[in-house]
């Protein structure tokens, strides 16, 4: 019972290690694809003398973005969180509607959590989603959302967000969360059904599998859970 209690108390917040390589696989493609995607619509309406002028005033910005982001990185892989949040606004304040902003509001997040400040992270994250919430990008901070509920103890509206993350867009990375909110909620089949896919998922992607396999191990026998 201790065994089970401590895992149960063990809140889904850390699942920030696996989604932080993918916010930075997602930065990495619009650091490589991003400028390519509106070429086409640039050209069109503004001819090769317009590209041009547009290319350059872009170009300048999207370096300035991006060197700013790159310390922001490094502001907040140290110990200077408070130099790193006054950057990562920054970027969201002069930046606002570009893919920065939005990788930079995910990791004010990350940080509000780092400093056990919930409230702050749920601010950050509510943005993303209400802002549009498309791609990948929102589907991260909509997992994220539904983490720290479920460790606040509101399963129910964990579930609201999760639920709006399509099953298998992240490589069934989310398959423990979904575990985690059925398991918290009483439905314990839908929970046995996601750990294992879960336990799949981490085998093939290389990560632990003993903290899935124990919650799977605790969950209630179909007979107990039955009865």
């Amino acid at each position: 019972f201790a065994r089970r209690k401590l895992h149960r108390r063990s809140t889904q917040v850390d699942g920030y290690v696996s989604e932080t390589e993918q916010v930075e696989q997602i930065w990495r493609w619009w650091k490589d694809n991003g400028r390519a995607l509106v070429l086409g619509l640039v050209v069109g309406l503004g001819g090769l003398a317009g590209y041009r002028y547009w290319d350059a005033a872009q170009t300048a910005r999207a370096e300035s973005a991006s060197i700013n982001y790159q310390q922001f990185l490094q502001l907040a892989g140290g110990d200077r969180t408070e130099d790193a949040v006054k950057t990562g606004r920054a970027i969201v304040d002069g930046y606002p509607d570009t893919t920065y902003a939005r990788l930079s509001t995910l990791l004010l997040a990350k940080l509000a959590v780092e400093k056990n400040d919930y409230p702050q992270a749920k601010i950050e994250l509510k943005k993303l989603v209400d802002d549009g919430g498309a791609g990948e990008i929102g589907n991260v901070a909509r997992a994220r959302l539904a983490r720290i509920l479920l460790a606040e103890g509101a399963a129910d509206e964990a579930d609201k967000f999760i639920a709006a993350v399509p099953a298998g867009t992240s490589g069934d990375r989310d398959a423990e969360l979904r575990a985690d909110i059925h398991a918290a909620r009483g439905q314990i089949d839908a929970a046995r059904t996601q750990y294992l896919l879960a336990l799949a998922a981490a085998e093939k992607l290389g990560l632990d599998r003993d903290s899935i396999q124990i919650k799977l191990d605790n969950l209630p026998s179909a007979k107990s859970h039955g009865s």
